[in-house]
């Protein structure tokens, strides 16, 4: 790690001659947040070596904290949870998982009266109990503590702020799609998904899929396990409000497990294949604002489950500043439907962001 450049030469390195766009956002600011760091200058990567810089930082990111990786050692992982807010399961949670390969696992899951054994087996997922939604809340476990950063960089716009979290200087990578605006604007926006990665040691320090959704990864207590550095405390902020606090008790090589651990019962086949957890994804939807609303587009970001057949499960609006407008984003949430997906043909589970921006009357 020694060899990674400061944060102050990365930044050097990327600075762009390009002057900052002139023309005014006609959205809305994103609302103050404490664990948003990406508020000051920008730079955009232009040249191959520089983009090199960048994706390196997040490809060791993926490469740290994805324990679904290929190849990774086989292990055994024992996390404990406490979910709050509004989501529908609340309360202490439990989920354990031992991992053989991409084609050889196991977990199961309990929070306040749901639980779940899944074991995946020739290419599909089979579940103890009958087929149904996994709890939003469980999601996001799964998605902080096994594979946080996920997505195609490298063709992707990519924008660096510099930034500064609990006295350590960070990197935030500020990832959006190809088409968007690659001018060097100051700060972060709607549309983009923040990394902050410590240079110094390439670890993911704070990740954002959405404005008004922060996971917060501790390091002061941590796992060395075959060359990754991982967490054992993990926190996810939405609006300023801690819903989940996650500890990972512990973890342990699993290379000499019982395989028949790994081999569903009748009862789990008799259920058919079980629907792939999917996400998170980012799309917007937009409206028309309600009367007597003028200025800027207003998004309000709602953080939601859908199943198979693109209906909504689970929802929950980010932004609650403007109570109105997020009342009225959940409910046009709640009513839509959206396009079913498969994943290689397997029926999946998807964690969306719903961008619903308030388009005002003209």
């Amino acid at each position: 790690m020694s060899t990674r450049p400061s944060l102050a030469a990365l930044f050097a390195l990327l600075l762009s001659c390009a002057a900052f766009s002139q023309d005014q956002p006609k959205t809305a600011p994103l609302p103050y947040d404490p664990l948003e760091l990406a508020t000051g200058p920008t730079v955009v990567p232009d040249t191959p070596e520089k983009r090199e810089l960048v994706l390196n930082l997040l490809e060791h990111a993926r490469q740290n904290n994805g324990m679904h990786t290929p190849g990774t050692a086989p292990f055994a992982m024992k996390v404990s949870f406490n979910s709050t807010g509004t989501s529908r399961y609340t309360g202490f949670g439990e989920v354990e998982e031992t991992w053989m390969s991409t084609n050889t696992w196991r977990w199961s899951a309990r929070l306040g009266d749901y639980s779940q054994l899944r074991i995946f087996y020739e290419g599909a997922a089979y579940d103890d109990k009958p087929r149904g939604p996994i709890p939003l809340r469980i999601q996001m476990v799964r998605q902080s503590v096994f594979w946080p950063v996920t997505g195609r960089f490298a063709p992707a716009l990519i924008r660096m702020a510099t930034a500064k979290w609990q006295g350590t200087e960070v990197a935030c990578m500020l990832v959006s799609g190809a088409r968007n605006d690659a001018t060097p604007t100051p700060g972060r926006r709607w549309e983009e998904t923040e990394y902050c990665i410590e240079p110094k040691t390439g670890l993911l320090r704070t990740y954002s899929e959405a404005p008004g959704i922060y996971t917060v990864y501790d390091y002061s207590e941590k796992f060395e396990f075959h060359g990754r550095t991982l967490a054992r405390q993990i926190s996810i902020v939405e609006d300023g409000v801690t819903v989940l606090q996650i500890h990972l008790d512990s973890l342990t090589d699993a290379a000499n497990s019982d395989p028949d651990q790994f081999v569903p019962t009748k009862k789990m086949l008799s259920h058919g294949p079980g629907d792939i957890l999917v996400g998170p994804f980012r799309f917007p939807q937009s409206v028309g604002a309600p009367p007597g609303r003028s200025g800027a587009i207003q998004p309000v970001i709602v953080h939601a489950v859908l199943d198979k057949k693109g209906h909504v499960v689970e929802a929950e609006a980010l932004q609650h500043s403007d109570s109105a407008l997020s009342d009225a984003a959940l409910a046009i949430v709640a009513r839509s439907n959206y396009r079913r997906t498969e994943s290689e043909g397997r029926p999946v589970q998807r964690e969306a962001f719903i961008n619903v921006q308030f388009i005002p009357q003209q």
